[in-house]
């Protein structure tokens, strides 16, 4: 039957306190993400130099900035007690859509780790190979993947109806409620729907983070053998990328693998799925706002442009004057470094 998460029958306290929880999560993450990838966005896109930094930046933003877009229909539904009225199509897109965001968001943070790897081990190479045109190209593979992970939600997410109440969630359930085979039907599709939970956890998940863990290990061992072994610095950096990626996504994968083990009647996991779906909401949410403006400020030339234009983004009668004025800064830092900089930590 429905993978049911069990909402709509917890008790009075506790559903109205895990309501109010994730309101304030979607609500905040919908303006703090919206506001943060916006600035990204507009500073990548209009004051830095064109180069490969600049195409992670921009391209990381935006797949933030699109899940951002999606929360106000999580804040609605949420908002009504959990019921859809987006219509069954509505449901399976939206799920859909944030799948696609935040598994792209994965595969480009991927893609950053190995870039400033092969910067740092191999500089010289990566002056001569390293263009903006192979990041695109390479970034847009990661986004054809991550569509590729995405598809299964419209397969298997659905629309339950309850009373009045209106439910998008998993359907395992047979054709037309068909009694024939529904046994041997259940047991397929929970086959198929556990197939794309591992592959999308290792996928995902997990190969992205021994890359990540492998690139910064090699990072880490080049910088303790030169100059940088008395800062604390740069290690401290590379430990908490990879671990603030291990600590936003775990809980969401860990969430399938529990709904999967309900699907398949194994167990009744109804409140842990209700309050670690509430945690791993919030720790994708924070990660997806906060990480593209991290890892862009980590970088000078955005810090640079950023106080530049901060004036601008703060007293809007300055900001048709900075609008004028920034450009052409952009295009002197264009002209004085060279399109294959390579990251800084």
């Amino acid at each position: 039957g429905f993978s049911r998460q069990g909402k709509e029958a917890e008790p009075g306290v506790a559903q109205y306190n895990l309501r109010i929880l994730s309101l304030v999560t979607y609500c905040s993450a919908f303006l703090l993400g919206t506001a943060s990838n916006g600035l990204v966005i507009w500073i990548s896109s209009f004051h830095l130099p064109h180069s490969v930094n600049r195409i992670w930046f921009l391209q990381l933003a935006v797949a933030a900035l699109a899940f951002c877009f999606l929360l106000p229909f999580d804040v609605a539904t949420t908002a009504l007690g959990y019921h859809w009225p987006f219509s069954r199509l509505g449901c399976k897109l939206h799920s859909t859509l944030k799948s696609f965001t935040l598994f792209t968001s994965v595969f480009l943070l991927t893609l950053i780790s190995i870039d400033r790897c092969v910067c740092v081990l191999w500089p010289v190479w990566a002056r001569g190979h390293r263009s903006p045109g192979q990041a695109v190209l390479v970034s847009g593979c990661a986004w054809l993947l991550a569509l590729a992970l995405s598809g299964p939600d419209l397969v298997f997410l659905d629309t339950r109806e309850e009373g009045r109440m209106v439910f998008c969630e998993f359907n395992f359930d047979p054709p037309n409620n068909s009694s024939d085979n529904v046994v041997l039907w259940l047991e397929t599709v929970v086959q198929r729907f556990s197939d794309q939970i591992i592959t999308r956890f290792v996928v995902g998940f997990l190969v992205p983070l021994i890359v990540m863990g492998g690139c910064y290990g090699l990072i880490a061992a080049r910088l303790w053998r030169g100059q940088w072994s008395h800062s604390r610095r740069p290690f401290v950096i590379l430990i908490a990328w990879v671990t603030i990626f291990f600590l936003c996504w775990f809980p969401r994968h860990l969430r399938f693998f529990l709904e999967l083990a309900d699907a398949a009647n194994q167990v009744d996991m109804n409140i842990l799925l209700i309050w670690l779906d509430a945690l791993a909401s919030f720790l994708i949410c924070a990660h997806s706002c906060l990480n593209p403006l991290l890892y862009a400020f980590l970088s000078p030339d955005f810090r640079k442009q950023l106080f530049r234009c901060l004036p601008a983004i703060l007293d809007c009668g300055a900001l048709g004057e900075e609008s004028e004025s920034a450009p052409s800064a952009g295009n002197n830092l264009d002209q004085a470094r060279p399109e294959t900089e390579c990251p800084e930590l």
